[in-house]
């Protein structure tokens, strides 16, 4: 489940870094999308148990 997770994160930072660069918005753009992934994660696995 980890993995899962670490795979997920680093392919939305990847996504956002070519989108935006180093633009101020990044961090929140990144931090906005990171807390949708684990939040549908979470929801997908405890609906799946």
């Amino acid at each position: 489940m980890l993995i899962l997770v670490w795979f997920v994160v680093c392919i939305i930072f990847a996504f956002v870094q070519l989108i935006l660069g180093d633009s101020g918005h990044a961090l929140e753009l990144f931090a906005l999308l990171s807390a949708i992934a684990l939040f549908l994660i979470s929801r997908f696995t405890k609906k799946t148990k």
